[in-house]
């Protein structure tokens, strides 16, 4: 690794980063340099010198190579999240992507959106046993020869289904297949995240909303969904050495600012919502705080994902609000934990939950989450 001698301190410093990006966009004195990147690039370097990743990082890795997810489960049992009475269309050009935690741990999630979509008849296929990880949690480690070998696979796949648009309920998936996957392989589909989906079709009248959600909600914006899931531009230049250990990118490189993360749709589609009323917290958008599961640090490291949370979650309750909403797996794993933790009378759903709720499909839900924040 040149002047950096590899070793487990290292490696545990190198690990414990989220890849939230916050520093990044937060800190006005970096220049150009790429805090996100350098740590990824760091990754990279521990493994091929054999110091990475953690342990715990290394277990749910071989998972993806045994089993297709993370967590040790059957790849058969990876649709008994669909109800029976969900209408799937195996001739539409509308693919919804589920992922793995949606799959197999927040399937809550997943069966919203199917819903909503069969509500707004919107035709759509899943790939059924054909659907593997994503390779974010994979990507994330530096393993990046095991992503990139995700990464073909899943493209393949699609690719022969001639899809035109996938939807994800997964923030971590979306960012993966939207930022990760045209830095290796070009794609011809378009990318959407379920807020940005259904928020179009919100406008265009396919969804009504027609029971009132009389509650005070703040919205946690994912990092993979906002400032990660920005693009990286295009950029032909050369990074030219004026000294030793400092560089010179020319033309300067264009600066991912984070502003061009997926922050309306979902505010949005809360604001529209009949009754409920929306509270910000201090830190949201491209300078939200992180909920602390992401970059393997909830594995790897739980306790600091679970401080993270517990922060995030204290900022929610000085908004005064009931419930807490986002949209993703990760961040409701880590949320819900943080909440349990803190012993919070805050309560945890999904985006795709309340408005299933407003769409008047979920009468036995709406009524027991008014009940609980009565």
């Amino acid at each position: 690794m040149g002047r950096i001698k590899p070793s487990e301190e290292l490696r545990d410093l190198v690990y414990k980063c989220t890849e939230c990006g916050n520093c990044a966009i937060a800190c006005k004195f970096l220049g150009n340099l790429e805090p996100l990147e350098i740590i990824m690039r760091l990754r990279e370097k521990l493994v091929k010198a054999g110091f990475g990743p953690m342990p715990k990082q290394e277990e749910y890795i071989q998972s993806v190579k045994d089993f297709n997810n993370p967590y040790k489960e059957p790849h058969e049992n990876r649709t008994d999240w669909l109800p029976k009475d969900i209408k799937i269309d195996s001739n539409a050009k509308v693919l919804y992507y589920i992922g793995c935690t949606s799959s197999y741990r927040r399937k809550e999630m997943a069966i919203a959106a199917a819903r909503i979509m069969n509500e707004a008849r919107i035709p759509f296929n899943i790939l059924y046993d054909e659907e593997f990880c994503c390779g974010s949690p994979i990507l994330r480690t530096g393993e990046l020869d095991t992503f990139k070998q995700v990464l073909n696979r899943n493209l393949d796949v699609i690719e022969s289904k001639e899809i035109e648009t996938i939807v994800f309920s997964c923030a971590g998936c979306y960012d993966t297949f939207k930022v990760d996957y045209p830095l290796y392989r070009n794609y011809n589909f378009e990318v959407l995240h379920t807020v940005e989906f259904f928020d179009k079709l919100l406008e265009n009248g396919k969804i009504k909303l027609t029971e009132k959600i009389p509650i005070k909600v703040t919205y946690h914006d994912p990092c993979h969904l906002g400032r990660n899931a920005e693009r990286y531009e295009e950029w032909d230049g050369e990074e030219v050495h004026i000294m030793p250990l400092i560089t010179m990118n020319i033309p300067p490189k264009p600066k991912r600012t984070g502003k061009r993360g997926i922050y309306d749709p979902p505010r949005n589609i809360l604001k529209k919502i009949p009754g409920l009323k929306l509270v910000e917290m201090e830190r949201i958008r491209e300078y939200a705080y992180c909920c602390g599961a992401g970059g393997g640090v909830k594995s790897a490291f739980p306790e600091m994902a679970l401080d993270t949370a517990k922060l995030r979650i204290e900022e929610a309750e000085d908004t005064g609000a009931e419930v807490i909403v986002s949209a993703c797996p990760f961040c409701s794993t880590n949320l819900q934990d943080g909440i349990n933790s803190r012993g919070s009378n805050l309560k945890y759903y999904d985006i795709s939950e309340l408005l299933l709720m407003a769409m008047g499909l979920e009468p036995e839900k709406l009524k027991h989450i008014l009940s609980e924040v009565d």
